[in-house]
């Protein structure tokens, strides 16, 4: 449905189309109508034909790397490869967008005893999918609790290697980071884990973390998104900044001997 709408308002016909992708006619038909599924490559060739800058592929996407996702992440999955900023506080664990796959696995087998193997692996590969799948230009902070590096997540050298993926992240620049010492009064974070969405062509998410998945609040809840930005606002201040943060991430890195 998409294709047939992005071709009209190219002012195409179905024989043009053909004539710079190759795909036959039926396909083209099918794919228009719904009733055959495209290949990623036929995304490719009608995104180049039709000159969307990649918004078939972007579809193609969405629609089939979920397909091995817990249910309720589906519609969250799409929401972050289509932020343009992604900010989150943890105070238990590592995010899960910077762990490696030895961290994520640990954690994972930890807390869902019940699931069996091939389900761990299977949501760790989607896990550690997730980093791949995000826009180049997104905007990532981070705000964590001390004790989600001191913790030890399988042992020492498990740490040293996830700390040391977070420092290099780090100094290339790509997220910006930060910590909140403990031991430390009460203070904003402890509600719990917090993740706010920032989009080109929507309203901003807050993301609730909770046992069996997250919430989603939405603009319909507009002023429930404000007091989740003001408390992760606030969640900044209580934190170290930026240098002091990843000096600190040094030294608990150095600790793990």
């Amino acid at each position: 449905m998409e294709v047939k709408k992005l071709r009209s308002k190219a002012g195409l016909t179905q024989v043009q189309i053909h004539s710079k992708t190759g795909i036959s006619a039926s396909m083209l038909s099918a794919i228009e109508n719904a009733t055959r599924a495209p290949k990623r490559n036929h995304a490719e060739l009608l995104d180049k034909a039709l000159s969307t800058g990649g918004a078939l592929v972007r579809l193609w996407l969405d629609i089939n790397d979920s397909v091995n996702v817990p249910d309720w992440w589906r519609n969250i999955g799409i929401m972050e490869r289509n932020a343009v900023e992604i900010r989150e506080y943890q105070m238990v664990l590592i995010p899960g967008l910077l762990q490696t796959d030895a961290y994520a696995r640990t954690v994972m087998r930890t807390v869902r005893r019940w699931d069996p193997p091939e389900v761990i692996e299977q949501d760790v590969e989607a896990r550690m999918s997730r980093w791949d799948k995000l826009r180049d230009d997104v905007f990532l902070w981070f705000v964590v609790d001390e004790y989600a590096l001191t913790r030890v997540v399988g042992d020492t050298q498990m740490m040293r290697d996830q700390l040391d993926r977070v420092l290099d992240l780090i100094s290339k620049e790509r997220i910006s980071f930060q910590v909140i010492t403990q031991p430390k009064p009460l203070h904003p974070g402890m509600s719990g884990p917090l993740r706010l969405l920032d989009f080109h062509d929507r309203s901003p998410v807050a993301l609730v973390e909770h046992l069996v998945g997250e919430e989603v609040v939405d603009d319909s809840n507009r002023f429930r998104v404000r007091h989740c930005r003001t408390l992760f606002g606030a969640l900044q201040a209580e934190a170290l900044s930026l240098s002091e943060s990843a000096s600190m991430l040094k030294k608990i890195r150095e600790d793990y001997q």
